[in-house]
């Protein structure tokens, strides 16, 4: 028996990682859907740019601009590929404690898991 309580306390480390990884990933869906548009919105500054006159310095800083936000854009992505990484180990180690124990322990509630229970990500 005391096996099987090893195996739920890890399996509820497990939980905990997997649900912070998922946070994780969220957030960061959240800011790279910010830094898409962005992006947009620098496209359509540049169309307008191509129409109207503008100074070399409104050029340069809308091309900076534009660079900017390319590059927040990559590096955004690109934690978002290590996350949802981290996110899929964390998902495949829970589906081992299942198979090892034939179900997930469930966490008793305490103030941060009622606390975060009613909390949405789809704001």
């Amino acid at each position: 028996m005391n096996e099987n309580a090893d195996l739920e306390k890890r399996a509820l480390e497990a939980l905990s990682h997997y649900r912070k990884a998922l946070v994780k990933v969220e957030a960061l869906e959240k800011e790279e859907a910010t830094a898409q548009q962005a992006l947009d919105e620098w496209r359509g500054r540049i169309e307008k740019l191509t129409s109207d006159v503008v100074s070399s310095d409104a050029r340069s800083n809308l091309i900076e601009a534009g660079q900017n936000a390319i590059s927040r854009l990559h590096n955004i992505r690109f934690a978002m590929s290590e996350a949802t990484a981290e996110l899929k180990s964390a998902f495949t180690t829970l589906v081992a404690f299942d198979d090892a124990l034939g179900y997930l322990p469930i966490p008793e509630a305490n103030d941060s898991n009622v606390k975060d229970a009613g909390d949405s990500p789809q704001e």
